[in-house]
Order: structure tokens, then sequence, then C-alpha cells
């Protein structure tokens, strides 16, 4: 082999080993790429946000175990204990993570507040209470979670005024406004009613509609009192008031203000009422019925078809006006039988409607805002059960 052939031979096989070692390099990368992606505890988090909870749980106890997760993974994974409905072992993981020295401050606040939590699932709201002040009281944090949890913690050990006191300082921190301020002293309110303290009560109440005039569940409540304590001019005013401004209460006042009227023997007034009502709320059904409802009662038959047949063209879907205005156009015949039909389709018309608290179950008969168990807010929605 002469010397030409020579390097070229040694050119070739060091060219073969440098191709060889980028390749064994990119395959390292590659895996090392690889290992990378796959970490338990970043698929955990991927599978988090894909909504697929079982294949997370056990994606962050894989991370746990390794003994590679951080201190995020063990707060997750007992949130997601406690929602499985093992809170003791929820409190447990939380519990062990309070005397870290490395938590930062995000992290410090999510421990406590999964601790509270726990303690809140495990029906012990005086150890929720007692770890998010200590929480607070020794670390300075008086962050909007910590507080809203204290005034759920208080409210749940019937220390409405301390609860009260959270929910002004979480409004100063931004984590509400004065409407769920008066919405959760208008839920105050019906306990003291029931414990008979109307004066307490009442007090309650106007301190509900400082916070937020419009509080329709405040002025329902008022409204009764007013009733109740012979006043009905007051009543009348709070429940106009509250059907006008409330949708979804509209029905129970105009009820009440009805009643209020006969009995008052003002009973026409209850036009304008319904009036009023269709004039903020156009597509209210409900006014729209009554108010056609009365013109029949009084004989003005004309005037209920002519309101019916308008609500009806603008509001095709609306099956009770459907009913009741083919039933006025039944009765034009002034018979006693369709008279007695029409009397039988109003009262069907009537429906019983339950709405449900979607965070603890809490059912009620009309619409809040305000959970008076699990002291949350806008959770109710109309029960479909």
């Amino acid at each position: 082999m002469n010397d030409t052939t020579a390097l070229q031979f040694l050119a070739g096989a060091l060219g073969v080993l440098f191709i060889a070692g980028a390749v064994w390099l990119l395959r390292g990368r590659q895996e090392r790429v690889v290992e990378r992606v796959a970490d338990p505890y970043i698929e955990g988090l991927k599978l988090m946000i894909d909504g697929r909870g079982e294949e997370a749980f056990l994606r962050l106890q894989q991370a746990i175990v390794a003994g590679t997760a951080p201190t995020d993974a063990y707060i997750r994974i007992g949130k997601m204990l406690r929602e499985r409905g093992d809170a003791a072992r929820a409190l447990q993981i939380h519990r062990s993570l309070t005397v870290k020295s490395d938590l930062t401050r995000q992290e410090r606040i999510n421990v406590f507040v999964n601790l509270a939590e726990d303690y809140v699932a495990l029906g012990r709201a005086d150890r929720a209470l007692e770890s998010v002040e200590t929480a607070m009281r020794r670390t300075g944090l008086r962050d909007p979670a910590l507080i809203g949890l204290a005034a759920r913690a208080c409210h749940s050990l019937e220390r409405t005024e301390e609860a009260y006191e959270y929910f002004k300082e979480l409004k100063k921190a931004g984590g509400i406004g004065n409407r769920e301020i008066a919405l959760y002293l208008a839920s105050v309110s019906e306990g003291e009613i029931e414990k008979g303290r109307t004066r307490d009560a009442r007090k309650t109440l106007i301190r509900a509609l400082r916070h937020d005039p419009e509080c329709a569940p405040a002025l329902l409540a008022l409204g009764r009192l007013e009733e109740k304590a012979g006043e009905m001019g007051g009543a009348i005013r709070y429940w106009r008031h509250a059907a006008t401004i409330s949708p979804e209460l509209a029905p129970v006042a105009l009820r009440s203000l009805e009643r209020a009227l006969y009995q008052k023997g003002t009973f026409n007034d209850i036009e304008a009422v319904y009036r009023d009502v269709l004039d903020s709320r156009p597509g209210d059904e409900h006014a729209a019925l009554a108010l056609a409802s009365f013109y029949r009662k009084q004989g003005r038959t004309g005037d209920a078809l002519h309101l019916l047949e308008d609500y009806g063209h603008s509001h095709p879907g609306s099956v009770a006006s459907t009913v009741l205005l083919s039933s006025l156009y039944a009765s034009r015949g002034d018979s006693d039988e369709l008279e007695d039909f029409l009397d039988r389709s109003e009262r069907a018309l009537e429906r019983e409607t339950q709405f449900r608290c979607g965070s603890c179950g809490h059912l009620s008969g009309e619409m809040r805002w305000h959970c008076p168990r699990c002291n949350r807010f806008d959770t109710f929605s109309r029960n479909t059960k």
C-alpha cells in the first residue's frame, strides 16, 4: 500500500468514526429528550389539563415514588385524594408539607389552602379556621384564597359576624365585590328569621342593601318582614323593586304583590306592576302570562288576546303563552265548561321549580346566588333531576 492509498484509507476510517460518533451523540440526545418528555410529573400535569384524572393520578404517584417530584406534585395528589373522598390521607400529605423550609410563597399558600380544605371535608371547620389563621399570623400571607376559606369556616361555625369581616377584607383584596357581601348577608338573615330574631334580621338586610341596593334576595326578605309587621306599603315597595330587577325572583315577588294588593283592596294596581316588569324585561314570560290572566279576570279578553299575540310573535317557543292563547280563543264562546278549562290550564302552567348548588348539592325553592350551606357564590342552577 503506497502513501496515497494509506492516507485515503485513514481519511475514510476517520470519516466512518466521525459519522458513528455523531450518530451515537444524536441517539443519546434523543434518548435524553424522550426521557425528559416522559417525566411522570410533566405527563401528570398534561393529563390533568386533558381532564384525564385517573391517569394523571397514577403519573403523579409515580413521580412521588421516584423521589423526583416537586412540592406541587404532593399538593396536587393530596387534592385529588380529597376529591376522591379520602380527605384523611390528603390531610396527612398536606400537613407534612407545612414543615418544609424551602417552599415558595405560592407553594406555602397552596399548602395551607389545601390543608384547610381537607379539614372542611372532614367536617372540622374549627381546625380549618385555626390552620388558616395560624398561616396568616405566622407568615403574614393575607392571600384572597386564605381569607375566603376563613370566611367559609366562620360561616360553618355560625360565627357570621367574623365571616362578614373576612368577606370585607376579601373585598379589599379584590376577591369579591359588594354584590357577594350583600348576598351573604341575605343568607345570614334567613338563619336569624328561623330563630325568631326578626329585629336582627332586619338590620342585617338593611346592611346588605347598603352594600348592594339591588340585592333582590334582600329586597324579597325585607318585604316579607314588612308584611309580617303589618307594613304593607313597605312590603309592596320592596317586592315591586325585586320583581323589576330580578328575572329569577320576579315570579315569587309578583305572587307576593298580588296577595298584598288584594288584601289592601287595590288589586287593580297590579297591572302597573306587570307593565313595569315588561318594560324592563319584554321577554318575561311570567309577567306576560300574569297580566293576560289579569285582563281575562277583568273581562278584558281583547286586551289579553292582543298581549299574548304580540308576545307569541316575539317568543314563538313559549309553550305556556301558546296554551293560554288557545284557551282564550276557545273561551270566546262564553261557555262555563271552557271557563273551567281555562282555570285548569292556568293552574297546570304553575311549575314547581327547584335550584341546586353545584358545589354541595343544597336545594332551594327559589333561585339564589349565595349558598347558605357551603358559603360559596354563584353555584346555583335550575335542578333538572
